[in-house]
């Protein structure tokens, strides 16, 4: 199986190294030189909790320089939300016929406009289940355990989505989904509030989730985007956990209200030191996912009548940041805490 894989961050590392590690002999396109350079002097070095190893690799900086000839079975690609369109549109002549497929590996919901551009048939999604850091060009650790999930977007269990799953066994446990959009919006609930709110505020998540007012507003934001899964026909399927484990009724209980209150305690408490995405890319000038997170959810929900009022502010707030007009601080938490009352 060849294989190409666009963007070589910490997860791109990652899987390269284990492929390359298990016999696979993947192509990679880093859009860096710096990156293309270290990978082609020293190698991908790899850390995971259970071992440590280094592995050569084929590294290039940009699909112009590969060989004219060459041909790939997949593409996956693992660079940020809003790039995948365009890389899906240049990667697909380097597929092989009609049989080759590209694999999205986003945070937000790109399937649709991937799809749109390249043809739902050349589609397979992905979800990443675990986390990774590149501590320097070519050096990569994997921080977390956990699943990939794929399926095709019509819900088949196809013959080439058992190859992608044999293929990717390498890396860690695999799971084939049948309904790879609900648990594509699982994981977006979770983004919708821990990403989004981080890059509104620069604080890491422990911060935030310190004071109720806060927690609250997660709770909201991730009850707007279930609801709004909900009235699209949406069943939203577990990942790393019950996607209802956060979901707080509007007429819940005291009971209720305080049980979902502790379960982000908790998560403030164990993923304390969690630095948004979103908030690194804006720290570095670039521009944000948020089309493909909360404001998908804008969009859905305007299609199907369910207003969203934290979601759209989140939208709103993140784009005047984008723009220059409000700066990353946390005072940006109190006007969203002011639109929920």
């Amino acid at each position: 199986m060849r294989i190409l894989i666009e963007g070589v961050g910490g997860v791109g590392g990652i899987i390269a190294a284990r492929l390359i590690a298990a016999g696979f002999e993947p192509v990679l396109v880093t859009g860096n030189p710096e990156i293309a350079g270290a990978i082609k002097k020293n190698g991908i070095s790899a850390k995971t909790p259970t071992e440590e190893f280094n592995v050569l690799a084929k590294a290039v900086v940009s699909l112009d320089d590969l060989d004219e000839q060459e041909r790939f079975d997949a593409a996956f690609l693992i660079m940020k939300a809003n790039r995948v369109v365009e890389a899906a549109e240049k990667t697909i002549s380097l597929l092989r016929g009609d049989a080759g497929y590209v694999v999205t590996f986003q945070n937000g919901l790109v399937e649709d406009a991937v799809a749109a551009a390249v043809g739902a048939q050349r589609v397979i999604s992905g979800i990443i289940g675990w986390g990774a850091t590149m501590h320097a060009p070519g050096v990569y650790e994997k921080t977390s355990g956990g699943e990939i999930h794929i399926g095709e977007l019509d819900g088949s269990i196809s013959e080439r989505i058992k190859k992608l799953e044999a293929a990717l066994e390498v890396v860690c446990p695999v799971v084939i989904s049948n309904n790879i959009r609900g648990a594509l919006w699982s994981k977006m609930a979770i983004n919708c509030m821990i990403t989004s709110m981080g890059a509104l505020t620069g604080q890491l998540l422990g911060e935030m989730l310190q004071e109720r007012r806060v927690r609250r507003a997660f709770l909201v934001i991730y009850r707007e985007v279930l609801d709004t899964a909900s009235s699209a026909g949406i069943k939203v399927e577990r990942i790393a956990a019950n996607p209802r484990l956060f979901y707080l009724p509007p007429n819940a209980g005291p009971l209720n209200r305080f049980i979902k209150d502790v379960l982000m305690k908790i998560l403030g408490r164990r993923y304390r030191k969690l630095k948004s995405s979103m908030l690194q890319s804006l720290e570095r000038g670039r521009p944000a996912e948020i089309d493909y997170l909360n404001g998908y959810v804008v969009e859905t929900a305007k299609k199907h009548g369910v207003p969203v009022p934290l979601n759209s502010l989140v939208t709103r707030m993140v784009k005047e940041i984008e723009s220059g007009k409000r700066k990353i601080e946390k005072r940006n938490m109190d006007e969203l805490l002011a639109e929920m009352g």
